[in-house]
């Protein structure tokens, strides 16, 4: 085999990070079968040669005394937190028939297994999608976070395209980062933003971090706003009341042509819709009459207005948008989110002018809009119980303005691509987009038109979240009260990929605890013994990122976006994996197979890979891992490019076209501004709900957002708890992921503010603090120590917490006790997840004291 450099003793051989999600491609120096480094791979357009200290790290993760090597199984019944498992090495046949015997008892209720398939887009979560589909069970959750995705994927899905959003930093002009350190501190595609970020500030770009910690984003911002936690909503609002009231700025042309802002709507806020074709109508200013939203005959549609049809007083959608953000004016918000009401209105007033609305440029021959200006938003604003509001007023700026999926404005990622075969977008219900532009063929979960809210089967309670796209919320809560939502079966068996959700997925650990407690049956694949690990029954050994076939990989729902190339790249083993370690995949065929499901678990594969004869997989056949990655190769690109191609070459890149990086002109589909389908979900979900007994908030189920305050807000008002504590990126770190690298951890110790608690300068001295002190920090339902670390880089009411640190576990002795969790200090119940989303309220009132 050749590879793309070699030493006198070693060889360099190309293949994939995975210290995080990005999946930077890599180049790894072996010497005797020892890795001795780690570079970026100039191939890759991923990263473009470049790395961050997660990556150079990996070395440490492969060779963690601690890993878990083998398979075991617990020989303590009693479980929890500070339990001795009692830990007994066992064969691999052994394991998987115990866990195969566990399952078969319930193949006849196949809902009572639940499996948690979170693994970073790696391919083995889409194994495990293909096992728990064949099984029959409806509980497959792809997310390990509590706030992770939960409104901006489906957000995406129906006002975008993609699967998540990045601004065009290629020519973007004015760059608004509300609650994200985009190409600064954090977010996917990282390493390859950071250099785009810093070309576009050299170039002049100004950004603004809106945020209630000014540490990365903040540092790098011409101008930092340190906004109250949980107040973005009443941002959002009053920057389009300046926008559209006051400065008359918005894109009038696309409302027209590529939303619902014509769209006509009755005094019951519902579409008023033509009686033969049911399709909304809007009000054609040219002929004075209402026409069906797609008559080819429209000369102009009205934005504004009240017209008489069919009976009913109407009224365009942006109208009523219009008149519903001027209860939002800056003055009034200024009391909101701590933000002056003359920098409000400024920073809306500079966001409006610098969209250029009208302008175009002309890229490869093409003449497209440019709009030079984009807000992007994160965790930040998804992470409340209002997390929708919070996040679809952020949305909105961009809608009005016209800069979506155009040059200079936000672009969906993944959203479109021609190779190995075209995908985009697609439009549905009422001439809006519906379905996000997917490479596999198995489907997002869309948040429009919403799914029939019907009474609850699963323990995630999907059914009561009918635009939510996922829910891992819920399960603790529903598993302590089954009857309470009718649920009549217990889950009998958990199975969870390498992610720790004790620590990243709940809030307060209590909960989490019970709910673990409650699975007679788990079995965890595992690097580490993680708190998460702590619970298993049976155990089963992962490889090493470096010891790993996966592939497609590199190419990612979140890739860079714009003109750059994308990619397609192969994981592959730089080193071999202990002799008592296997692929995932191959575990899960076995699996599979000894429940009689093996033929099932390949047609979903099969179908999901879009494999056909002669790659297709054959039932009664077993497969490793090498072969499956061939077959993959070959069947999507070629005999050209089979496994042999990407071991010598590790990335295979494609050019973007215009119509693929700038897909807004070309879609065939309309963007909402108001959410009509938020109406009937609303009261489908109050009916079911009154008649279920619950009590169910459903006052964000409105077509218009509105900004409501977080509990943590309210609670602070009553007078106990004087402080809001959030959570925050560091740059160095990913979740709770490789927390046990002592790469990382030295650094961590060498970084003041990782392990500590931020608290504002002025805050701390009228308490006593010093920088240094040993502080706790307590909240309703829990509390912790750490190290104050004291600055005017934080809102004077907000207490910072970073990363997911606070082990506990002894198999991960590097990490234990360092840090705090923040997570743990949160309440877990209804009252603090968002009705829509799902997603937990993430701003918690807390006390500080020595």
């Amino acid at each position: 085999m050749q590879t793309i450099g070699a030493t006198a003793r070693g060889k360099w051989i190309p293949t994939v990070c995975y210290m995080c999600i990005v999946g930077c491609g890599i180049k790894v120096l072996v010497e005797d079968g020892v890795v001795k480094a780690i570079e970026g791979n100039p191939d890759s357009p991923v990263n473009k040669g470049k790395m961050c200290p997660k990556g150079k790290s990996g070395i440490m993760s492969l060779y963690n005394p601690s890993r878990v090597r083998a398979p075991l199984k617990r020989t303590n019944p009693v479980k929890g937190m500070d339990v001795d498992p009692g830990w007994q090495q066992i064969s691999w046949d052994e394991a998987l028939t115990t866990v195969a015997d566990r399952l078969k008892r319930i193949q006849d209720n196949p809902k009572q297994l639940y499996i948690h398939m979170w693994t970073g887009g790696q391919n083995f979560g889409k194994w495990m999608r293909a096992f728990a589909t064949a099984f029959g069970t409806p509980h497959g959750q792809e997310a390990t976070a509590s706030d992770c995705g939960k409104v901006i994927h489906p957000v995406e899905f129906f006002s975008g395209g993609g699967f998540h959003q990045q601004p065009d930093l290629h020519y973007c002009n004015y760059c608004i980062l509300v609650g994200t350190q985009t190409g600064i501190g954090g977010r996917h595609a990282f390493t390859h933003m950071a250099q785009d970020m810093a070309d576009a500030r050299l170039r002049g770009m100004k950004v603004v971090a809106i945020d209630p910690i000014g540490v990365w984003a903040g540092s790098k911002a011409d101008e930092w706003l340190p906004i109250r936690p949980g107040t973005d909503a009443a941002l959002g609002l009053s920057m389009l009341h300046v926008l559209l009231n006051e400065l008359h700025i918005y894109d009038a042309q696309f409302l027209k042509a590529k939303t619902n802002a014509s769209y006509l709507v009755g005094p019951d806020g519902r579409y008023v819709r033509e009686p033969s074709s049911g399709k909304p109508l809007v009000f054609d200013a040219m002929d004075g009459v209402a026409k069906a939203h797609d008559d080819p005959t429209i000369k102009d549609h009205a934005l504004e207005g009240t017209f008489h049809v069919l009976g009913v007083r109407a009224r365009p959608t942006f109208e009523l948008m219009k008149e519903h953000v001027a209860n939002y004016p800056p003055e009034k918000v200024e009391g909101i989110t701590s933000i002056p009401a003359e920098i409000i209105r400024r920073i809306a007033t500079e966001f409006g002018q610098a969209a250029q609305v009208g302008s175009t440029i002309t890229l490869n021959g093409v003449a497209l809009p440019l709009r030079p200006a984009c807000v992007d938003w994160a965790r930040g604003p998804q992470g409340h119980k209002h997390a929708f509001a919070q996040a679809w007023s952020l949305r909105l700026l961009n809608i009005v303005v016209g800069a979506m999926n155009v040059p200079g404005g936000i672009l969906s990622t993944g959203a479109t691509g021609k190779h190995p075969w075209p995908w985009a977008p697609e439009g549905g219900t009422d001439g809006l987009l519906e379905h996000g532009g997917s490479l596999f063929a198995t489907a997002h979960t869309t948040g429009f038109p919403g799914r029939p809210v019907t009474p609850p089967a699963r323990y995630d309670l999907l059914e009561l979240f009918p635009v939510g796209g996922h829910s891992t919320t819920l399960p603790p809560l529903a598993s302590a009260t089954p009857e309470k939502y009718g649920l009549n079966y217990r889950i009998e068996v958990l199975i969870h990929t390498p992610s720790n959700p004790i620590m990243g997925g709940y809030g307060d650990l209590k909960v989490a605890e019970r709910f673990f407690q409650s699975i007679p049956f788990i079995v965890g694949f595992a690097q580490e013994i993680n708190e998460t690990t702590l619970f298993d029954d049976v155990v089963l050994p992962v490889p090493a990122y470096l010891e790993e076939y996966s592939f497609p990989n590199g190419y990612s729902v979140n890739s860079p976006v714009g003109t750059d190339d994308y990619a397609f790249q192969l994981r592959q083993p730089v080193v071999q994996p202990p002799p008592t370690v296997r692929e995932p995949a191959e575990v899960v065929f076995d699996l599979a197979e000894r429940l009689g499901i093996q033929a099932d678990v390949y047609k979903i594969v099969n179908y999901t890979y879009r494999l056909k004869k002669p790659y297709a997989l054959e039932a009664g056949q077993r497969y490793a891992m090498p072969e499956l990655s061939d077959r993959i190769a070959r069947a999507w690109f070629g005999e050209d490019h089979s496994l042999d191609w990407f071991k010598e070459h590790g990335t295979l890149r494609f050019q973007r076209g215009v119509d693929d990086a700038y897909l807004g002109p070309f879609l065939k589909a309309r963007l909402p501004v108001y959410l009509e389908h938020f109406i009937p979900r609303g009261q489908e979900l109050k009916a079911l709900t009154d008649e279920m007994g619950l009590d169910w908030d459903t006052s964000d189920y409105t077509p218009l957002p509105d900004w409501r305050p977080c509990p943590a807000h309210e609670a602070r008002q009553k007078g106990e708890y004087d402080l809001v504590a959030i959570h925050y990126k560091l740059p160095f770190i990913y979740g709770s992921y490789a927390n046990e690298n002592p790469y990382l951890n030295e650094l961590c110790e060498n970084v003041p503010l990782a392990y500590a608690v931020l608290i504002n300068e002025d805050v701390a001295r009228r308490k006593g603090i010093r920088e240094g002190d040993l502080v706790w920090i307590e909240s309703p339902v829990n509390k912790a120590r750490a190290r104050a670390k004291l600055t005017q880089c934080i809102h004077p009411e907000v207490v910072g917490i970073a990363g997911f640190f606070g082990h506990t576990s002894p198999g991960m002795p590097v990490a234990r006790g360092k840090g705090v969790n923040h997570n743990h200090l949160l309440p877990h119940d209804l009252d603090h997840i968002d009705k829509i989303s799902t997603a937990l309220e993430h701003c918690v009132e807390v006390k500080v004291y020595r």
